[in-house]
């Protein structure tokens, strides 16, 4: 089972009330995370079975993220910065 995970409830909602239309058994549940004390600042899970292209394709038109998904910036390996290859040469003074 994947995870889709949404910001807003009513993101989330809507595309449960998509996938059900569509035959996808469909659960979502609110998950807080460490150290966040208002139940108001939650984000949504929704599971989906069967997960398949389709039910990824839906993903980006409800505002819904997946988890280690290489198109979002912050998921996205980092870059290397170019390093040199030397070491760095002190200039002396006479």
């Amino acid at each position: 089972m994947d995870e889709i995970w949404f910001d807003e409830r009513d993101d989330a909602a809507e595309l449960v009330k998509a996938l059900e239309a569509e035959g996808y058994t469909v659960t979502a549940r609110a998950e807080g995370f460490a150290g966040e004390d208002d139940s108001e600042d939650r984000a949504w899970a929704v599971v989906v079975e069967p997960f398949d292209e389709r039910v990824v394709d839906m993903v980006d038109v409800y505002g819904g993220w997946l988890p280690g998904d290489p198109r979002r910036a912050d998921t996205a390996p980092p870059s290397v910065p170019d390093l040199p290859t030397a070491p760095k040469r002190l200039k002396r003074e006479p």
